[in-house]
């Protein structure tokens, strides 16, 4: 299937297509009841079994694990644990439960690779925080998403500061599943939510894509994390495949988001990166322009106007030096990837 055709598909997102039913599979697992899109980010977050299971993942990727190894057997336990609290109506003992989860978690990262697993999650969140306004198309209430991200960031400095990585890194964790939980209650994934997984798997695949091209003589560090974020990608498309699409959501923006770390290698982004990435951004929108012609659908302008604006957003970024607008290039670059059909030999409409 090409990624034109793909595209089409998810035309009923915009266009209002019929609703999803109250019935369809979103996930596996025990979830403690549907809070409100309203309800506090982080009681739903510790509400949510599916982000529980991507953010064991996630870890246990970055310390080459299985997922099913001793500690995250007991990091599963431990969530249940607090949904269970959640669902007894004790949201104080919940809280306080998923952050021990998190905190055990982490503290198996850091014992494993030290504060250089701490940096990594900083990045990625200072990255996130960076382009989170220009993320409507994106989140669920954008506004309240922005500052609880960025009030957890700030007590992740401060913990950091104060000695506490392990406690930073738990501050970092809770800010990326809070994200993971406002993609999936955003308005289109309610319309449609296997259309918006689809399209977050074909996000993921280009990233990947795109960050293969862009490193030449790959250092290890650089094969770990592509390593990573395709496996990422490989257990969203499993997710998809049987109707998980919460953690299909989750787990393909987590291989989109390691695929930018791969190009930066695994450090804060430097002039010559931001420069590249502007260039790239601009040459993929340039090259959606001439794939989609004269006649787009609403759907393809509307993916095109929104890699423009991400482009215009990210080069008004590191213009005025700050370099984490590599995160909005880098969206930018994948949004119009996504527009480029890719044929090969084995592709067909």
């Amino acid at each position: 299937m090409t990624k034109r055709l793909r595209i089409l598909m998810l035309a009923a997102v915009v266009t209002g297509g019929a609703v999803a039913c109250d019935d369809s599979p979103t996930g596996p697992g025990d979830t403690a009841g549907d809070l409100s899109v309203t309800a506090d980010l982080e009681l739903q977050v510790v509400g949510d079994a599916d982000l529980a299971e991507v953010v064991i993942d996630d870890i246990s990727l970055s310390m080459g694990m299985s997922a099913d190894a001793p500690p995250f057997e007991q990091g599963r336990e431990c969530f249940r644990e607090a949904r269970q609290f959640l669902r007894n109506g004790d949201e104080d003992a919940a809280r306080t439960r998923a952050r021990e989860c998190r905190m055990l978690l982490v503290r198996e990262m850091f014992e494993r690779h030290g504060e250089s697993a701490i940096d990594e999650l900083f990045g990625r969140v200072e990255s996130l925080v960076e382009r989170i306004s220009e993320a409507n198309d994106e989140f669920a209430r954008l506004n309240d998403l922005e500052a609880k991200l960025q009030g957890l960031l700030g007590e992740a400095y401060a913990l950091r500061d104060g000695g506490d990585l392990v406690g930073a890194g738990e501050r970092l964790v809770l800010a990326l599943q809070i994200a993971d939980r406002m993609r999936h209650r955003h308005r289109d994934f309610d319309l449609d939510p296997a259309a918006v997984a689809r399209f977050s798997i074909a996000r993921g695949g280009e990233a990947i894509r795109l960050a293969g091209e862009l490193i030449s003589d790959p250092t290890l560090q650089q094969e770990v994390l592509l390593f990573r974020a395709g496996e990422l990608q490989r257990r969203a498309m499993f997710s998809f495949d049987h109707g998980w699409y919460r953690r299909t959501v989750a787990q393909a923006h987590r291989a989109e988001e390691l695929a930018l770390f791969a190009v930066l290698n695994g450090e804060r982004p430097t002039v010559e990166d931001a420069q590249r990435l502007l260039s790239l951004a601009e040459d993929m929108i340039v090259i959606a322009e001439d794939a989609i012609g004269e006649s787009p659908s609403e759907l393809q302008q509307r993916l095109l106007n929104h890699a423009i604006r991400l482009k215009d957003r990210g080069a008004e970024a590191i213009n005025t030096w700050h370099w984490r607008g590599v995160g909005l290039l880098w969206r930018s670059a994948v949004t119009s990837a996504v527009l480029i059909p890719n044929e090969s030999p084995t592709d067909t409409a």
